[in-house]
């Protein structure tokens, strides 16, 4: 939504992840946010599981949820919302640090990858709120 509405969406997203069937489901809803605008980066130096979020600099949260409804729900994961213009900053800093090691999904690129791949992750969508 914000996106759409001219807001800068930044989505960094791990390049290597821990689990086949989550990194495709997840990648399941690439396609709807590129088109809505919402720049995605693919971390390439290592791991990344940060769950992070800074709006305008202000506002920061940090948590363990993934923020769907497992995390919630099953696992009681939390998340703080912090008013800090100083942990904003820093968090901001890091993310940008973060994108020097990352890969910018191109759009176009996107839409032309295999459609074996594509079906593969629109199959494992179906189960995405189980894993």
């Amino acid at each position: 939504m914000a996106a759409l509405s001219g807001v800068e969406v930044k989505l960094l997203v791990p390049g290597i992840s821990d689990s086949y069937l989550v990194n495709a489901a997840a990648k399941s809803y690439y396609t709807q946010l590129l088109k809505a605008g919402v720049q995605i980066y693919l971390y390439k130096k290592g791991f990344v599981h940060a769950k992070t979020m800074v709006a305008d600099r202000a506002l920061a949260i940090v948590g363990t949820a993934n923020l769907d409804y497992r995390s919630f729900d099953l696992n009681f994961e939390v998340n703080a919302v912090v008013y800090d213009d100083q942990l904003a900053e820093e968090l901001a800093f890091n993310f940008e640090n973060d994108l020097l090691h990352s890969e910018k999904i191109d759009i176009e690129s996107w839409l032309n990858r295999p459609k074996y791949i594509q079906l593969i992750e629109k199959i494992v969508r179906l189960i995405s709120p189980m894993l």
